[in-house]
């Protein structure tokens, strides 16, 4: 019998364990390493080049993607199965790149089913083209948001702050327009990809591409967008969120 080995990254103990218990089942699968960030996950990619990655998409501070491009950077190709809660915005790029990907909790059933498509396809697509597909995806698709009169379609590059109103988020954008999205600061912070955006204090999420200063002394952050300067206060707990 053909054996594969995998490792599991997630930040939570108990979805890791659940993930390797679920794998115990399948005998010709052995978990070589169970990470809770990123900069350990490739260090065990790099050390035991695994057969399979068994990835969240949500890990703290760099996410799963992240991840994805420093495997791609190492020229290492694994194949990636992304596991995670719902993300509209994680699983259209995931879908557009043709990974496979299980939603949480998972189910031993898809579990399978995500085994046997490796087996029956491992051989005739690399994992490098996908994450050349998958990378490509996340700097061109559009979010849908909904307003009070429709939706709107949004590329999150052309995002530059979010701002909580109540029950509704204000989404500015570099054409000088704002959209108001029928969705509260706390949901928004999900959807958006999280190697891109920032919370920086209760109200505002910010697009980390157009920051350009933060102040510690002051507790402020600036960005700049055609040449002109937003700033905002960031309590000094999100500075160092923001960094690290």
């Amino acid at each position: 019998m053909e054996k594969f080995t995998a490792v599991i990254v997630d930040d939570e103990p108990e979805a890791r364990d659940i993930m390797e218990s679920l794998l115990s089942d399948f005998s010709d699968i052995h978990v070589l390493a169970k990470d809770d960030s990123v900069n350990k996950a490739v260090n065990s990619i790099r050390e035991y080049e695994p057969d399979l990655v068994f990835l969240d998409i949500d890990i703290p501070r760099k996410n799963g993607f992240d991840l994805v491009r420093e495997i791609k950077e190492i020229g290492l190709s694994p194949t990636i199965i992304f596991v995670t809660a719902y993300n509209q915005y994680a699983i259209e790029a995931i879908k557009h790149a043709a990974f496979d990907y299980l939603i949480k909790p998972v189910d031993i059933d898809d579990l399978k089913q995500s085994i046997e498509r490796y087996k029956e396809e491992r051989k005739s697509n690399t994992c490098l083209d996908r994450i050349e597909n998958l990378l490509q995806a996340l700097q061109e698709e559009r979010l849908r948001f909904n307003t009070r009169t429709g939706y709107v379609f949004i590329n999150p590059a052309e995002i530059i702050y979010c701002q909580a109103e109540g029950n509704y988020t204000d989404i500015h954008i570099t054409n000088g327009e704002k959209q108001i999205v029928t969705m509260n600061l706390g949901r928004l912070e999900h959807i958006l990809p999280q190697s891109k955006f920032s919370k920086i204090n209760r109200s505002v999420i910010i697009n980390k591409q157009y920051l350009t200063e933060v102040n510690r002394k002051d507790k402020e952050c600036i960005l700049r967008v055609n040449d002109e300067d937003i700033s905002f206060c960031i309590p000094a707990k999100y500075i160092s969120l923001l960094e690290g």
